[in-house]
């Protein structure tokens, strides 16, 4: 059965209901800015790039009953020098890639939801992240469609709410002989049939009001997917990592709050150092952390927030951090009005180790202006 039929037939219960759609929502977004690189590269080359991007998403959710509903949402992305418009179903992401080509579109949302009691299910494509609060906010672990990308995960969600406010997620992800629908780095690897179906466990909870913001802890099971001495060799086993999470607030003046966040991650089996081109012998180290300082609404609609995080070789599960990198980031958020968001990012990336066969580390120093907009 091919990755289409299956996302076919979880739509077929709906597609087949004879009773009328009570309601129809209409959903959509708008993302536009400017963004500019300045990198200084591992053979010694520096150079500069700058262009303005583009991301728009429009979605459109049938509620059938007050417990089931289903929604589609077709995105684009684009940049000033490449957009094609080419409609394509995509069934994973390109190698190597954080998103779709810029200049295509794609479906990111097409699933079937319920709802009932303690219970909230998906089946089909949806999106899912586990972020670690803040003005930046970042995942070591589960982040789909950050930035201007677009990604996404198919398969099952299930999600159950305690009464004492912890929620339980479940995830199914699905991917394809040829990679996955959300960013894994190399040597991860799905040729192994036993590998195309990932295992994604959370326990989270989150208090506005209270002093702990966020309390998160996760797991992440990759069965026959870690090439531990490179794709080529064929060595494989399990990748599993764990990651937790813990924000923190403290009301200052006014409507003021200090936010303070961290998250750690591990994965005790990780790729040998050689298979990651880098020096030495034995396994390639595979810890992950970021920790984060946020001023939220230090005037009204205005928050500022500072990030730094590390990121190990041998953890190849974020979108927001590269293996084998540190990061340190500040962002500006304006809400000059309701569904209205400008941010200003300010970002600088390096090398952690240098790679064998580089003259020196990579350094990278960006920035972007941007604006966003929701229906």
């Amino acid at each position: 059965m091919t990755h289409k039929s299956w996302l076919g037939l979880a739509l077929l219960p709906v597609l087949s209901s004879t009773a009328f759609a009570q309601d129809v929502d209409f959903s959509g977004d708008l993302r536009f800015g400017f963004a500019s690189l300045d990198r200084e590269d591992r053979n010694g080359l520096n150079s500069d790039d700058s262009q303005f991007n583009l991301r728009v998403r429009a979605g459109m959710q049938w509620n059938i009953s007050e417990i089931y509903s289903a929604k589609i949402r077709v995105a684009a992305t684009g940049n000033d020098s490449d957009f094609s418009g080419d409609l394509k179903f995509y069934t994973e992401l390109p190698a190597g890639a954080s998103s779709i080509e810029p200049g295509d579109m794609t479906i990111d949302e097409l699933y079937v939801r319920a709802r009932y009691g303690n219970w909230d299910h998906k089946v089909g494509r949806f999106q899912f992240s586990n972020a670690l609060v803040g003005v930046p906010a970042k995942s070591m672990s589960r982040m789909n469609s950050n930035s201007w990308n677009v990604s996404w995960t198919d398969g099952l969600h299930s999600q159950f709410s305690a009464g004492d406010g912890w929620k339980y997620n479940f995830i199914i992800e699905h991917a394809t002989e040829d990679g996955p629908t959300t960013v894994r780095r190399s040597p991860l690897n799905y040729q192994s049939s036993q590998s195309r179906a990932t295992y994604y466990a959370s326990v989270d909870k989150s208090d506005e009001d209270g002093l702990f913001l966020q309390r998160s802890v996760d797991v992440t099971v990759i069965p026959s997917a870690l090439y531990y001495n490179g794709v080529a060799a064929g060595d494989k086993t399990d990748y599993v990592a764990v990651s937790a999470r813990l924000g923190l607030q403290w009301a200052l003046r006014g409507e003021s709050r200090f936010v303070a966040g961290v998250e750690v991650g591990h994965a005790p089996d990780t790729p040998t150092s050689a298979a990651m081109g880098l020096p030495g012998s034995g396994d390639s180290d595979g810890n992950a952390w970021q920790i984060s300082l946020n001023v939220m609404d230090l005037a009204p609609g205005h928050s500022i927030g500072l990030v730094h995080g590390e990121n190990d070789a041998g953890w190849l599960l974020s979108t927001d951090f590269t293996n084998n990198q540190s990061l340190t980031e500040f962002r500006y958020n304006w809400r000059p009005m309701s569904r209205h968001l400008f941010q200003f990012r300010l970002r600088e990336r390096e090398d952690l180790i240098q790679r064998s066969t580089a003259v020196r580390k990579r350094n990278d120093v960006d920035y972007y202006i941007r604006y966003s907009i929701s229906l």
